[in-house]
């Protein structure tokens, strides 16, 4: 499927913005405005909808708002010069995208594409500052969300400087189990990850090649580690795949 930046026509589009903003009150970089703050906040957010493989903004383009997952799933992606993507994070509901380009004002360093339907909530740049300088919670809330961006980047630097290729994508599902996981009914302590994940998009976010994911996620099928049902990927022993993540 060809990537659109074109956002999915919605007669009920409007309601759908507007139930957008009101949910927003309740993610972790708001929750601390009283209700009469909120008020003097909503204005200034705008709802929007993207398709799947859709792009948000592109590595590159200058940071003209700062965007807040409330539905579905995006993946940041990092375009090297030598043609190779490589997938940084995942984020999901709740999360900030783009945040360090907002605060520096040089352009997005990632490209950000939907992984699945997705809606999400923008601030504009000027605008975002604006509330950083009236409401300390909002600070509050930008430092604890990119304090635990930084502490992800350099675990996924040092993973790929030192860690066997298995480790690195056994702690990416485990990862991935956290952010989108539920339970698996048909085998008990089970874990699916309810997203659609291809090798692709394992073998990026792990630093390899797809022939390499290929092998490895063969490997933790025929271990009984792994399943795939569906297009999604089951974590059928999570505390065994937990040891190939720590030990190898």
């Amino acid at each position: 499927m060809v990537p659109t930046t074109i956002e999915r026509p919605n007669y009920r589009l409007d309601k759908l913005q507007w139930n957008m903003v009101q949910v927003a009150h309740s993610v972790p970089l708001f929750r601390g405005l009283s209700e009469q703050e909120w008020g003097q906040v909503t204005p200034l957010l705008n709802g929007h909808c993207y398709p799947k493989d859709s792009y948000i903004f592109f590595q590159g383009d200058p940071p003209t708002a700062l965007y807040i997952m409330w539905m579905g799933r995006v993946k940041l992606v990092r375009h090297t010069g030598h043609g190779r993507d490589v997938v940084m994070e995942v984020l999901g509901p709740g999360q900030l995208i783009g945040e360090m380009a907002i605060f520096d004002g040089r352009p997005y360093s990632m490209t950000a594409v939907t992984l699945e339907d997705v809606a999400v909530v923008s601030i504009a740049r000027s605008d975002f500052f604006s509330l950083l300088e009236r409401y300390p919670p909002i600070s509050m809330g930008v430092i604890s969300e990119l304090s635990r961006r930084l502490r992800v980047t350099n675990e996924l630097v040092r993973s790929l400087a030192v860690d066997r290729v298995e480790q690195r994508i056994a702690r990416t599902l485990l990862r991935l189990a956290d952010l989108a996981g539920r339970s698996y009914s048909t085998h008990p302590g089970a874990v699916l990850i309810d997203m659609a994940l291809t090798r692709q998009d394992i073998a990026e976010m792990t630093g390899t090649t797809v022939e390499t994911a290929i092998r490895v996620m063969s490997r933790f099928r025929k271990s009984g580690l792994v399943a795939s049902v569906r297009g999604r990927v089951v974590i059928k022993e999570p505390e065994q795949l937990r040891e190939v993540a720590t030990r190898g």
